[in-house]
């Protein structure tokens, strides 16, 4: 919907304009600073906070000179915010707060991570390895950082959304990775075409490009080309960096660093993840002593298959970040071996869900379900795996570790739910911190009472 923005150059904010911030969130609070800092005319809208500075009447849209949107606000033809399409038909330009970024930095190098699974884990290893190896670089973005709070630097290193890079027209990045694609986010791109696009423009506009060996359709579209780097979690030796028996390796003998044993990066997911951080690092130069000293000195994301209790022969796995069958499906893989009680629940993604699950099922004792999408799930598993209506979080947990006192050796009570959060949370924060405090008040002895199914 956004007009071509293609005659903007570096000299776009170079006069004072008149400028609508356009949601005034996290990053709408920093870019409305900075350019007032800037000596900007800005005003500001959001629909859902009364109380911001400089508000905007919109009776006459034209009196800007150009908008500038938070990655949230929808612009598409499906789901266009109206400010957008009013905007459109007045050929207003709207751009994306990273547009602002680069328009404002046109000579910043910049690194960009994006991927449906595992990008704010990439983008925080790759950040404590550089910043250990006394680079310069400043990291942002999707993983909770305005870009504009961020003090100048040499490089950057940025997570972005599927929001973000779909509404960016001035992507400019040295770096590009695409970690994974599966579906999400289907409710703003409108489908899985219009997300999958959106997620491969980072690789469109990057000079050099790391992709998954094992992801096909990156495989199939950018594999072989130049300027363009594989990693590999699985045995694959054509990839340029890669994962052999619990070992990360570079060309056939190469080992660059032993991988077994970490408990701050467990499961072969967070073995791409490292791939994607070493292949970042070894272009800036960082030895490959430094990032192995920084992959075990890496203190992990909260909500990422966070052990956070042992009880016996129990572990209580905090991974409330996995809000899609494709990131549950990693942690359930991640504990094959164990009997799994799995908390599962929330607002389903309304993906198939089954595909990417199936082959972990195995371990599964017993599913305990809660939050709005309890009777999608249930339907789901009759005859596959027995589950337990608990409706909330606190009666699964409990319910489950009932169920795990039961059975002798080791054993996980997991929470990874495949679903996102706001039906009964404000995040996915807000439900793992809700977790982790009811285990750690956990004694040695626990009731519940519920239906099975």
């Amino acid at each position: 919907m956004n007009p071509d923005l293609s005659v903007v150059d570096r000299t776009f904010f170079a006069s004072r304009r008149n400028i609508l911030v356009l949601g005034y969130g996290i990053s709408g609070k920093s870019l409305y600073t900075f350019l007032k800092s800037e000596g900007h005319n800005v005003l500001v809208h959001d629909d859902n906070i009364p109380d911001i500075p400089d508000k905007a009447d919109l009776d006459n849209l034209n009196q800007f000179d150009i908008i500038v949107k938070s990655p949230s606000i929808p612009f598409m033809s499906h789901n266009g915010h109206p400010i957008v399409r009013r905007a459109v038909l007045s050929n207003i330009p709207v751009i994306s707060t990273f547009d602002a970024f680069v328009l404002h930095n046109p000579d910043a190098r910049i690194i960009g991570i994006t991927g449906t699974n595992g990008k704010s884990t990439t983008t925080a290893l790759t950040y404590h390895i550089m910043k250990d190896a006394g680079i310069d670089v400043q990291m942002g973005g999707n993983i909770g950082i305005p870009y504009f709070t961020l003090p100048k630097s040499y490089i950057y290193l940025f997570e972005l959304s599927s929001y973000e890079l779909a509404s960016s027209k001035h992507l400019k990045l040295e770096v590009g990775c695409l970690l994974n694609i599966e579906p999400d986010h289907l409710s703003f791109h409108g489908n899985f075409e219009n997300y999958r696009n959106a997620k491969r423009r980072i690789l469109d506009a990057s000079q050099t490009k790391i992709i998954s060996f094992e992801d096909k359709w990156s495989i199939g579209n950018y594999g072989g080309t130049d300027n363009v780097l594989t990693v590999s979690s699985e045995y694959q030796t054509q990839a340029a960096v890669y994962v052999c028996e619990h070992s990360l390796m570079v060309g056939t003998k190469n080992l660059i660093l032993d991988l077994s044993g970490l408990l701050n990066l467990m499961g072969q997911h967070n073995y791409q993840n490292i791939g994607f951080a070493y292949t970042i690092c070894r272009h800036f130069g960082i030895p490959n002593h430094i990032i192995s000293k920084g992959v075990k000195t890496f203190h992990p994301l909260p909500h990422r298959l966070n052990i956070v209790k042992k009880i016996g022969d129990i572990l209580f796995i905090n991974d409330s970040k996995a809000t899609n069958p494709e990131s549950a499906a990693r942690a359930l893989a991640t504990f094959v071996g164990y009997k799994i009680y799995w908390l599962v629940g929330g607002r389903s993604k309304k993906t198939d869900a089954m595909s990417a699950i199936a082959r972990y099922l195995g371990s599964v004792q017993k599913i305990f379900l809660f939050g709005e999408a309890t009777d999608e799930f249930q339907q789901m598993f009759v005859g596959i795996k027995t589950t337990v209506d608990c409706q909330t979080l606190a009666t699964a947990l409990h319910a489950a570790y009932n169920e795990a006192r039961k059975e002798s050796g080791p054993s996980v009570v997991l929470l990874s739910p495949m679903c996102a959060s706001f039906d009964q949370f404000d995040d996915f924060e807000h439900r793992g911190n809700t977790f982790v405090e009811i285990v750690m008040k956990l004694e040695e002895n626990a009731e519940s009472g519920n239906h099975e199914n």
